[in-house]
């Protein structure tokens, strides 16, 4: 069971069980103790129920996640029946339930009524408030019902947690699908898929923000955050605007070592817990993305072409000029690169392995990724034509005709493109996923080699682009970034691409398959998509990517006649 709601969210079992609250574990290890069996269940990201059956009784277990954790159990039959819950109240901060940064603390968690409090080491006050019919005594409550026959009897347990923050993050407003198609079953998926988005959104001050995932990444996420909002954009601007203001308070000031803040840099993420806080962990926030900042500038101008506000444009007008400032000073140094710091790789590969040599092995940094020079050059071509900063726009185009021409020197392989150049000044001529998106960006001289490239069979599946070759040695198909499938990857390479019609419908079929998208799932042609356990549900960027998907439909006249008008060419979806 995993229960999702905002900045609130509950996953039943395992390592990471408990209630969740701004990046703090609140409550851990709840448990109902009843004289009965599990008989049925079923659970959404709102609600979940459960059918117990005893020897004279039945028990139907109501759990549900609004502006707090609620449980309501109704008892039927007759006799004597002992209730009782147990939890514990551990206050821990996320990275520490994650093993994440080797911190721990030893807390004192106080009892008052029956509100449980805990001032942190940040100076935050985190309460849980515990409200129930039954009798409270500390860490349980417990109820000893005798049933009369043909009454219903109803027990309840609410956990509230809040905490001193300045900032508390209400849940969005309800949205309804703003696009339809003629397919019934597509526009089933269309809405869960924006439910599960809304279930990890927050209403922020500034607007709409997508948290990136659950259950380790429930929080903002630059690169995450505006990958979404570009997907939504044609139905859903609100996420762009909201990204945009949000991120644009964090955009660093200084140069920050620890934290790998650079003056211009859009944060990786954005975190509230006690560790990141009190700075034990350099996270609220941390600037270990390199694509961030690109990104941001993209977004900026997708949002005005796709709303014409200039207004917001020109009150973010110091914020994009001081990115392009960062993108302008990476480019002088040839390309934008990175070298190890909290996280090992900084583009959206970003796992230890995830960027490989054609050993196997690590690439040697400092490493400049090829898409991310795709992202530059698609950040400076917008800020020059659509006047997103202070800079002169003759200037940003000859800095972005520069970077055009050496990057098609320095990083083509034949006829496609290799990953990374790495610190050597040599090209890493492994085959991946990551040249499919300068397909977008208009930074390569020819696409069609890479779009020819992507479509053979070591990296198109049955179920989508894989991340890396089967043919490469780092190949993985059930690994987190060496040949598995990522539904966000695939969406952004299919607005590329000259023909994206075998990409959209595999993406589309294995979503139909798992009735959603998870964050990835395994490379291998198997019967039906395979999800490994490390795969975070529900994650921003893979809901939206059907929406990503729908806007390369749109984009392509033949395919938008089939989908929309229902001609028989239709059927293949379909199929």
């Amino acid at each position: 069971m995993l229960l999702s709601n905002g900045s609130l969210f509950f996953v039943g079992e395992g390592r990471m069980n408990g209630l969740y609250f701004l990046d703090t574990r609140f409550i851990s290890n709840l448990k109902l103790e009843i004289p009965a069996k599990l008989i049925n269940s079923y659970a959404s990201l709102s609600k979940a129920v459960f059918t117990y059956q005893g020897d004279n009784f039945m028990a139907v277990r109501e759990v549900k996640l609004e502006d707090a954790y609620e449980e309501v159990l109704h008892l039927y039959g007759r006799g004597h029946v002992k209730v009782r819950y147990t939890f514990e109240v551990p206050m821990e901060d996320i990275f520490e339930v994650r093993g994440f940064g080797k911190v721990k603390l030893q807390r004192s968690v106080s009892l008052e009524g029956r509100k449980f409090r805990y001032r942190g080491r940040d100076g935050i006050i985190r309460e849980l408030e515990v409200e129930t019919n039954m009798e409270f005594l500390g860490n349980e409550v417990v109820k000893d019902v005798n049933l009369e026959n043909f009454k219903e009897e109803t027990l309840y347990l609410r956990l509230k947690p809040r905490t001193s923050l300045n900032v508390q993050f209400p849940r969005p407003p309800r949205l309804e699908l703003r696009i339809k198609t003629n397919i019934t079953w597509l526009d089933s998926l269309l809405k869960r898929a924006l439910k599960e988005i809304l279930s990890i959104s927050v209403k922020t001050p500034d607007g709409l923000v997508p948290f990136a995932g659950l259950p380790y990444f429930a929080a903002p996420f630059g690169r995450d955050a505006i990958i979404t909002s570009l997907f939504l954009l044609p139905w859903y601007p609100e996420f762009a605007r909201g990204t945009l203001k949000f991120f644009s308070k964090f955009q660093g000031k200084v140069e920050n070592p620890r934290n790998e803040e650079e003056p211009g840099k859009i944060p990786h993420e954005v975190r509230f817990g006690e560790l990141s806080i009190s700075q034990l962990l350099p996270f609220h926030p941390y600037y270990g993305s390199v694509d961030a900042t690109p990104l941001y500038v993209i977004l900026a101008g997708e949002y005005l072409k796709w709303t014409g506000d200039r207004e917001l444009i020109e009150e973010l007008r110091g914020i994009l000029t001081r990115a392009v400032d960062w993108i302008l000073a990476k480019l002088r140094e040839g390309y934008i690169t990175y070298t190890p710091g909290i996280l090992k790789n900084k583009g959206w590969k970003d796992s230890a392995e995830g960027i490989p040599d054609e050993d196997g092995k690590p690439a040697k940094p400092p490493i400049a990724l090829v898409e991310v020079q795709g992202y530059a050059y698609k950040a400076l071509l917008y800020s020059a034509e659509m006047g997103l900063t202070s800079h002169d726009s003759k200037y940003l185009l000859k800095e972005a005709r520069k970077l055009k021409k050496r990057f098609n020197r320095d990083f083509k392989v034949g006829k496609y493109y290799g990953l990374a150049i790495d610190g050597d000044g040599r090209v890493i001529k492994v085959v991946a996923s990551n040249m499919g998106h300068l397909l977008f960006t208009g930074i390569v001289e020819n696409g069609k080699g890479i779009e020819e490239r992507l479509m053979e069979e070591d990296m198109l599946g049955r179920w989508g682009i894989r991340t890396l070759s089967s043919r490469e040695k780092a190949y993985n198909p059930f690994s987190y970034h060496n040949g598995s499938i990522w539904p966000h990857d695939n969406a952004i390479i299919s607005w590329g691409l000259e023909e994206p019609w075998e990409v959209t419908k595999r993406i589309f079929m294995a979503c139909r398959v798992l009735k959603s998208l998870p964050e990835f799932y395994a490379g291998v042609d198997s019967k039906v998509p395979l999800v490994p356990s490390r795969s975070n549900y529900p994650q921003a960027w893979s809901s939206a990517s059907l929406f990503g998907l729908m806007r390369t439909l749109m984009r392509n006249e033949e395919i938008s006649i089939k989908l929309f008008n229902g001609s028989q060419s239709s059927k293949d979806l379909e199929a």
